[in-house]
């Protein structure tokens, strides 16, 4: 999430305006006297190429602008998914009341008449422009609170299944060797990892700081991935190779890659795949426009998926899930929280999967930036 350092960017305002002085003037007027940004338009045409580089904090909008009608393009405007939220301000000669409610009505949340007092017109653009950085940015910090309460549901039960499970054989076969207990230890330290990175993570959020820099060694992460996820895969009868190119260190927190990265990918591998299958996690080091990457794999040949549930996979809002090939259960949370933990910690994401032929099974490629020496 952003810090509050964006609340304190200067203000970028749009303006369609058909009437050149009136677009002059009032774009003189906002950047005298307060830091802001302005684009002035003329047209729709270039309202909209405008917002499709960068949306404004604020539009002000005429209503009268030759051919075309302002308050169609507010609607049309609120009807679209990345300007729904934009806050418009109609600054009009109209005066009647009726055309002043049609303008709110259409989703504005101010009228401003012409001419207008500089003092007024500043003021009432500077305070809705404010309210919606502050709403983005509460809507922002919720969305993390989501997400960490997700990895909490989510990423604990890989650990603490495997702990469960290890001590269920344990008590069943009475084996309480040192590497059994060391597995189980492992397991433990595992789930309390995760639950300190959350709490971390957490403190961070309320107090609008960046998380500190972290080191990762790649073929640790593997090791403690497939130590926490291979009693499942024991149990269910697929085989896993871990296949580790190079240890390099990637600027990425342990548990971060270890458990909300890697075991989520091999446990949906896992669901997908049929007794007597095998999944590979591998990674292999490259270069990316002249920079050290490490490429990070995980390859089934289960049942792959189909063109719908492919296309919303790392969508949070969409909750895509389905039963697997032993009729697990899923939430719909593992990849969109894959995707949030990879590209939050810098790297890139991709999945390719098909459901027959040759190339039945599911593939997802990672790329992190190698932590320079």
């Amino acid at each position: 999430m952003e810090s509050r350092e964006h609340s304190r960017k200067p203000l970028e305002i749009a303006i369609l305006d058909d009437n050149l002085p009136t677009l002059k003037l009032t774009k003189l007027t906002l950047e005298r006297h307060t830091p802001c940004v302005v684009y002035a338009c003329e047209n729709s045409e270039e309202l909209f190429a405008r917002i499709g580089e960068s949306l404004p904090d604020l539009l002000l909008l005429d209503i009268e602008l030759g051919q075309e009608d302002g308050i169609d393009i507010c609607r049309r405007l609120k009807s679209e998914a990345p300007t729904s939220e934009l806050p418009v301000i109609f600054l009009s000669a109209f005066k009647e009341p009726a055309k002043r409610v049609e303008a709110l009505q259409a989703g504005a949340v101010d009228y401003v008449n012409k001419p207008f007092y500089p003092e007024e017109l500043v003021t009432r653009v500077t305070i809705h422009a404010e309210i919606h950085r502050l709403e983005l940015e509460n809507q922002a910090r919720l969305s993390e609170q989501q997400a960490l309460l997700h990895v909490l549901c989510h990423d604990l039960v890989n650990p603490i299944f495997a702990a469960h499970s290890l001590l269920s054989l344990g008590r069943d076969t009475g084996e309480l060797s040192p590497a059994f207990l060391s597995s189980s230890i492992d397991s433990c330290q595992g789930a309390l990892d995760i639950i300190a990175n959350v709490k971390a993570e957490q403190s961070l959020v309320q107090a609008d700081k960046q998380a500190e820099a972290a080191s990762a060694s790649v073929e640790a992460a593997f090791g403690e991935a497939a130590n926490t996820i291979r009693e499942r895969y024991e149990t269910k009868g697929v085989e896993l190779i871990v296949d580790c190119d190079a240890d390099v260190r990637l600027k990425i927190k342990q548990v971060a890659l270890a458990h909300n990265i890697l075991v989520n990918l091999l446990t949906n591998a896992l669901k997908f795949s049929f007794p007597n299958e095998r999944v590979v996690l591998k990674s292999r080091l490259g270069e990316s426009d002249g920079k050290r990457i490490c490429a990070i794999e995980v390859r089934d040949t289960g049942i792959g998926m189909p063109t719908e549930i492919l296309s919303k996979v790392f969508d949070d809002h969409a909750k895509v899930s389905r039963r697997g090939t032993d009729s697990e259960e899923g939430t719909g949370f593992g990849m969109p929280l894959v995707k949030r933990y990879v590209e939050k910690n810098g790297g890139a994401i991709g999945i390719e999967s098909s459901e027959s032929g040759p190339d039945r099974g599911t593939v997802v490629r990672i790329a992190f930036p190698v932590e320079s020496e």
